[in-house]
């Protein structure tokens, strides 16, 4: 029995050890300790391509987003269920709603004793721009499934800019962010942008 404990220990460990990061940084601005200072942020999934996803890397090739929505409403019309054939329609209500949540969730972390984001430019000092550059979008199946497994995953980068100065001061790189498994796509992406928060709390 020990020696099997130890064993399972060992795999463990390797497998934490070579795990990608799911957040990285680049500069040292403390997003935490900064009372007062106020961004004012976009979530920008104009160039994200969509696919399957494993250590932040497409394992099957990728699309366009706005190709992989078409060929959702496609497959269904394919189907027979062309009533249900409104994803290019529903992704801009989807992301509306993604960016409202992504503030909320970022403000209650954040926002007392660090950095608030807000939509009034008027108000911010600094610009806080999220760019999903690829997004996997989970499956139903995972939601049967141990941890985060069908959760939906994003890559890419999030730059906090001095307004005035125009300078970078930080870099969070998105590696593999993974939120938890839920049966509908809309439900995948609110829950993987919490997900996004979290790690980046966790990185501190």
């Amino acid at each position: 029995m020990k020696k099997t404990l130890m064993t399972l220990f060992a795999v463990m460990t390797a497998i934490s050890m070579f795990a990608i990061k799911p957040i990285t940084m680049e500069g040292s601005f403390n997003v935490k300790k900064c009372k007062g200072a106020v961004a004012v942020y976009s979530i920008n999934w104009d160039g994200t391509q969509c696919g399957e996803i494993d250590d932040g890397v497409f394992v099957k090739g990728s699309m366009p987003i706005a190709e992989w929505l078409k060929a959702q409403d496609d497959q269904k019309i394919a189907d027979g269920k062309p009533e249900d054939a409104n994803f290019v329609k529903d992704w801009e209500g989807i992301k509306a709603e993604g960016n409202r949540y992504f503030k909320e969730e970022w403000n209650d972390e954040f926002g007392k004793k660090g950095l608030r984001l807000t939509l009034n430019e008027s108000e911010a000092q600094y610009r806080f721009d999220v760019v999903i550059d690829k997004l996997d979008w989970g499956n139903i199946g995972g939601v049967f499934a141990w941890g985060n497994a069908g959760g939906a995953i994003i890559v890419g980068h999030a730059d906090l800019t001095d307004i005035n100065s125009g300078e970078r001061i930080a870099r969070f790189n998105i590696n593999h962010v993974q939120g938890s498994g839920h049966f509908t796509d809309r439900f995948r992406i609110l829950l993987v942008l919490h997900q996004l928060v979290d790690d980046i709390e966790d990185f501190y």
